[in-house]
């Protein structure tokens, strides 16, 4: 892979085979020193067709719609190394975008994440319903919680052994972005 030729962009219905792929080679990666990034087990069993079904429907609704989203990825037209979604959560929230981010090892550590994390508040800053963008990360990222932090996003609060894989215990952290004044 030759990472000058990366780029940034929205995803669209054409992407959505190697957005797929991307997910399916990035839930079997470890995390930051090779502690846990995903809430699932490495053979949690996923119904990708299922999945892809899902994301194109929620990628079809309009901002004003509950369940909507939108993903950008990190891509060099021919496959995906990271993404961002952003997504409603239900009615009540479509002043909010819950984000959620990965990238794939071989691309970590080099700058993409920052750039993707900042087209995607860019364009949640155009969106004039948007008003927040919120997003949980593991406790144990130190990396994910100081990239977030530096895109302005305030911490919230710690959620005390949130999630439980396998046997680990994962404090999850919340932080929030005010977007509009």
């Amino acid at each position: 892979m030759d990472l000058s030729k990366l780029t940034i962009r929205d995803a669209t219905f054409l992407d959505i085979d190697e957005v797929i792929s991307h997910d399916k080679r990035h839930m079997k990666e470890p995390g930051h020193n090779g502690s846990l990034s995903h809430p699932f087990l490495p053979d949690h069993p996923f119904d990708w067709e299922q999945r892809k079904i899902e994301k194109m429907a929620t990628w079809n609704k309009d901002i004003s719609e509950e369940g909507w989203s939108r993903s950008f990825i990190l891509t060099d037209n021919k496959n995906v190394y990271g993404h961002i979604n952003l997504k409603n959560l239900f009615f009540a929230t479509l002043h909010r975008a819950q984000l959620g981010m990965g990238l794939e090892e071989s691309v970590r550590n080099r700058g993409f994440g920052k750039k993707l994390l900042q087209h995607s508040i860019d364009w949640a800053k155009t969106q004039p319903q948007l008003h927040w963008l919120d997003l949980s990360y593991f406790a144990h990222n130190l990396p994910a919680g100081k990239l977030y932090s530096s895109c302005g996003f305030q911490k919230l609060f710690t959620y005390e052994d949130r999630l439980r894989v396998g046997e680990v215990k994962i404090d999850d952290v919340y932080m929030t972005l005010k977007l509009q004044k």
